[in-house]
């Protein structure tokens, strides 16, 4: 026999479902569709950013300049390989020691793109906020490159920052919307 209180529990409880179920009608893995899209262009940018750290950790290893070397003069475009000519002439001016502190750095960073990538593939809560500030820190910088030296890949990343930040905070809004009225329900359903 169930009591008044626990019946009122029992049908708190098939509220919320039916909210859920409401609010939600797409499975779990469509929800996070748009999330994992984003986790696995954050894992790219990580992926490129501890690549970028190990290879400045070798950068001074005569196999390694010498496959840079060759590298470069594989490029299909003349201004790929001044570019990439230039940013080897600028590293060959620095000390071993500050190559290994941008190295680190470098590879400091990339953890916050892959604390950021696991935590949207699960649909974390805290990721999206997360990826919301830590991008959103950036954009100013990015506009800058942009403006500074433009190139379409540098577009093209700003651009797809801009409208992660853009959808989180929709999400997130939409998200703390539902919470609410979901809360108030719960008080009109109790009381």
């Amino acid at each position: 026999m169930r009591g008044p209180r626990l019946g009122r529990l029992a049908g708190t409880a098939a509220c919320r479902n039916d909210a859920i179920l409401t609010e939600s009608p797409n499975p779990l893995s469509q929800r996070l569709g748009v999330l994992r899209l984003i986790a696995v262009f954050k894992l790219g940018k990580a992926l490129l950013v501890i690549g970028t750290g190990l290879s400045l950790l070798q950068f001074y290893e005569p196999r390694f300049a010498a496959g840079l070397y060759r590298l470069v003069g594989q490029l299909p475009y003349d201004f790929e390989q001044r570019l990439m000519r230039e940013a080897i002439a600028v590293l060959s001016g620095m000390s071993p020691d500050r190559i290994h502190v941008f190295a680190i750095a470098t590879l400091a960073y990339s953890s916050l793109f892959l604390v950021e990538a696991v935590g949207l593939w699960l649909g974390r809560h805290w990721a999206e906020i997360l990826t919301v500030v830590a991008t959103s820190l950036l954009i100013p910088l990015e506009i800058y490159e942009v403006l500074k030296r433009y190139t379409p890949g540098k577009l093209l990343v700003f651009v797809a920052n801009v409208l992660i930040v853009a959808y989180l905070i929709r999400r997130l809004r939409r998200e703390a919307d539902a919470r609410r009225a979901h809360a108030l329900a719960l008080r009109r359903s109790a009381g």
